[in-house]
């Protein structure tokens, strides 16, 4: 059902989340390292990662979107019949839409703020961080609005 390109985005994602796993997991390997071994720690080796692991964060939380694998409650949505379990499924994706849309909003305004803030350690602007909130969130955005348009056609069969 998905498109080339939403296949090939999805594709593209993993593999960054793969990258920014390995580079976090040598970065701290490089830390310890560098502290305990050599005794000169490494001045960066503490901020790379803590940016790293907040754009794996949210690029993870649009695979989970995608896969559907966020927390759900569907215990209130049982005792209903299958076609209005579609429906109130529907209306709770078109709220979290809503959220989204305000976190696209407001992360591009916090990332234009920020961009001419430099972090401490490796003195990048602190856009390329921020910019991960509307980053993530349109993602999010995109693997929902592909969700509620197969809900709505399913829930017209």
């Amino acid at each position: 059902m998905d498109s080339a390109f939403v296949r090939w985005l999805t594709w593209f994602v993993e593999l960054v989340l793969i990258v920014l796993s390995i580079l976090i997991s040598a970065v701290v390997f490089l830390q310890v390292l560098f502290r305990y071994v050599l005794q000169q720690p490494l001045f960066w080796s503490e901020e790379l990662p803590r940016y790293l692991l907040i754009w794996m964060s949210f690029l993870a939380a649009a695979l989970a979107q995608k896969s559907e694998t966020h927390i759900n409650i569907t215990l209130a949505l049982t005792p209903l019949s299958p076609r209005l379990q579609r429906g109130v499924h529907i209306l709770t994706n078109l709220v979290i839409l809503g959220f989204l849309g305000v976190l696209v909003y407001s992360g591009s305004l916090v990332t234009s703020i920020t961009v001419h803030h430099r972090s401490t350690a490796l003195q990048i602007p602190m856009a390329v961080v921020y910019v991960a909130l509307p980053v993530g969130s349109a993602l999010m955005i995109l693997y929902l609005v592909l969700q509620i348009v197969r809900d709505l056609r399913n829930l017209r069969a």
